[in-house]
């Protein structure tokens, strides 16, 4: 379970090299590594240790003896010129995992091929794995048994959850540069009644946390969501 500790409690400094950073919680001195980190999690502390960005309640978490650091900031919102009424309709599908319409322009975001089968041929390749394990040699018990098993475990999770970013952020880059300032998703509550008695899209397709992307992405520029 993570460890949580509240956002007062840390203070961030630069390290002898002027890379990473230090703090210090519970009496504990740590120091980041963020690698080949080509994100934008440096620039974030940074503004985090100038004061720029809040750090709010955050935790600390151990996984196979490495600690990873949840860290929670309050990011300032963006001021966007958006018209709150032009609204862009958005429907939520397998075919398309965003299909848009602002006005008389109809836009598709994502598409079946590299969503869904993409992801199950994660699964495919983790089931196979998985039978063939049993056939592996042994020596040291279970774990070198299920040593090819693990590059998998995480690897389906990651993926949809870097594509629902994805798909996510152009849904509100579009309704940004065409100033829709209500974005509405259509017949979602149907959608989402209908998914539950379909295991395959159960499992499959994450209606929830795509909308929940798209809610956090719209509160920071101001775009009022409508789930119909």
């Amino acid at each position: 379970m993570p460890i949580p500790f509240s956002g007062k409690q840390v203070n961030f400094s630069k390290d002898e090299n002027n890379r990473d950073f230090r703090f210090t919680l519970f009496k504990i001195p740590f120091r980041t590594y963020l690698g080949k980190d080509r994100s934008d999690k440096r620039v974030l502390l940074q503004r985090a240790l100038v004061g720029q960005i809040k750090v709010c309640s955050s935790a600390i978490n151990i996984v196979k003896g490495k600690i990873f650091l949840l860290l929670a900031l309050e990011l300032p919102k963006k001021i966007q010129e958006l018209k709150e009424h032009v609204i862009a309709e958005a429907s939520l599908a397998i075919e398309h995992p965003i299909s848009v319409i602002v006005g008389k322009e109809s836009f598709q975001i994502g598409n079946k091929e590299e969503f869904l089968y993409r992801r199950m041929a994660i699964q495919a390749a983790r089931h196979r794995l998985q039978k063939a394990s049993a056939f592996n040699k042994g020596g040291r018990g279970r774990k070198r048994k299920m040593k090819s098993l693990e590059h998998y475990n995480d690897k389906e999770k990651n993926y949809v959850d870097s594509k629902l970013h994805l798909y996510s952020r152009r849904l509100i880059e579009l309704c940004v540069k065409t100033q829709a300032g209500t974005l509405l998703l259509v017949n979602q509550s149907n959608k989402e009644e209908l998914a539950k008695d379909d295991e395959f899209l159960l499992r499959n397709w994450s209606y929830y946390g795509l909308i929940e992307k798209i809610k956090y992405k719209a509160k920071m520029v101001g775009i009022n969501v409508i789930v119909e």
